[in-house]
């Protein structure tokens, strides 16, 4: 059963499109939504190839700026012959929201971008469930999907996109001994999905030799990591030879935790601030590192691919733009959108006034669109070639910050070098440090590391729903000291 008998033809979208368009100019200063995302997707496990299993995602919204008022519906598929019903529908779920908005007109920009579907994006799947057969604690998915939006607004503003997306998960084992990897990229041709293979010289390699990155194919790259992670060989860091309590210097071998720690505090908040509320890195601030370049690029691409969480066209139709958070050591841009409490920004942000806009995104879940990452970059003036012996090295799959300026990082799969240089694997770590002093001393290494995943952050509606996006990290390798390591 093909794919394309739930993906949308270019004449339904215009068609769609035309109409909420329409329905937009009866309003003042509104915009109107409905996106969909159809998949594809297949497990393999013990060898055995799960049949394929489609889902449709679809949400409905009306985000009615004028009067500050948000509507949404979610789970069924909108048609021409249904709008009429759905509008019904729509309108006994509206909410009343407080924002203030920038007072920055909506655009006018009409776009369209329907992409093919290339015909061999399963052409991985047999090889991969053959995998799972020799390597019987693995599974592996392959995620196919095509994500379809239209975006209307009030001043004739009009985006109509149908972007086909691919990713590989790779999981070992369990909690909280579990390893990951996930690839992925937009693609829209059989070259695309060949191009996909090249992203393995970016998968975080925990070996100083590089040889999981230089594999040639998934397969061979999942082999290799299998060989140095199937076993932990010291459960503790005593046991490694490592102290329990003293801080220890870490090599950061993907982006998770710049994305958790560092990227959040760059989206500008859009519900009104608290008296006394300030950011940990208003417009301006000294962060004592001239070495470090972190920033959001929605645009990024990789190998001619367009990266997971990556848009053209925010959820009101703007023109996405990359930002730069810190740069020569200062801190320069957030993410912005729609709105922002002006009256106490000076005190939280440092500025007196925001128009930075282009930012808010939007899950499949339909919550009211925000500022939010799209791909985390840290890079560095200059990459410091230092030897990784004697630090831990992690690839971190959360972190968090806690209240004030201290932070916690998780990860499951960490290692020390053994005198021969070949990783060893050490049982799950949660690190702890100052968020300012691990920023200043912070070294950005030789090597690169992509990553995607999903972002959760809480409804600005209600704060007890968190709303999703997907994301993607291409961050350097970094060195974190002194950080404050424990057991998990």
């Amino acid at each position: 059963m093909p794919i394309e008998q739930y993906v949308k033809p270019e004449s339904e979208l215009l068609e769609l499109a035309e109409r909420l368009s329409a329905m937009a100019k009866q309003y003042s200063n509104t915009v109107f939504r409905y996106n969909q995302t159809v998949f594809d997707i297949f497990f393999a496990d013990q060898g055995r190839k799960n049949v394929n299993q489609y889902s449709l995602t679809s949400t409905y919204n009306v985000e009615n700026i004028a009067d500050h008022v948000y509507s949404t519906i979610r789970g069924e598929e909108l048609f021409l012959h249904n709008i009429d019903e759905f509008e019904t529908w729509r309108e006994r779920n509206e909410m009343h929201y407080v924002f203030a908005s920038k007072g920055i007109q909506l655009p006018t920009d009409h776009v369209i971008d329907i992409r093919p579907i290339p015909a061999s994006f399963n052409r991985w799947d047999d090889d991969l469930a053959a995998f799972t057969r020799e390597y019987r604690t693995e599974r592996i998915t392959r995620e196919f999907g095509v994500e379809q939006r239209i975006i209307a607004n009030s001043e004739g503003g009009v985006v109509i996109e149908s972007r086909p997306f691919l990713c590989i998960y790779y999981r070992q084992g369990y909690e909280p001994h579990m390893v990951t990897r996930t690839i992925g990229a937009y693609v829209s041709s059989d070259d695309d999905i060949e191009r996909l293979t090249r992203l393995i010289e970016l998968m975080p390699d925990p070996t100083p030799d590089g040889r999981i990155r230089e594999s040639g194919s998934f397969t061979d790259a999942f082999a290799r990591l299998h060989a140095i992670s199937n076993r932990i060989e010291y459960p503790t860091l005593d046991r490694a030879g490592l102290s329990d309590h003293l801080t220890h210097n870490v090599v950061m071998l993907s982006g998770v935790s710049v994305h958790e720690i560092f990227g959040h505090q760059f989206e500008e908040p859009i519900h009104p601030l608290q008296v006394g509320m300030q950011s940990l890195f208003p417009i301006g601030k000294n962060v004592q590192n001239d070495n470090l370049i972190l920033g959001d690029d929605p645009l990024r691409t990789l190998h001619g691919l367009e990266v997971m969480g990556s848009y053209r066209f925010d959820s009101y139709g703007r023109k996405a733009s990359p930002k730069v958070h810190i740069r020569d050591s200062r801190v320069a841009e957030h993410l912005g959108g729609e709105y922002i409490d002006q009256k106490n920004l000076a005190s939280f942000l440092g500025v007196e006034r925001s128009d930075s806009i282009g930012n808010s995104r939007q899950g499949d879940d339909g919550q009211f669109p925000q500022p939010r990452m799209s791909c985390t970059v840290l890079e560095g003036v200059r990459e410091e070639q230092l030897d990784w012996g004697g630090s831990l090295l992690m690839v971190p799959f959360n972190g968090y910050v806690l209240d004030g300026n201290f932070f916690k990082v998780m990860a499951s799969e960490c290692y020390v070098l053994d005198g021969g240089g070949e990783p060893r694997r050490v049982g799950p770590l949660e690190g702890s440090r100052a968020i300012y002093d691990a920023i200043m001393g912070m070294h950005v290494l030789p090597g690169k590391s992509y990553h995607t995943g999903s972002c959760y952050k809480p409804s600005v509606l209600d704060d007890q729903i968190d709303a999703e996006v997907n994301v993607s990290f291409l961050t350097n390798h970094q060195l974190w000291e002194h950080l404050t390591l424990r057991s998990m």
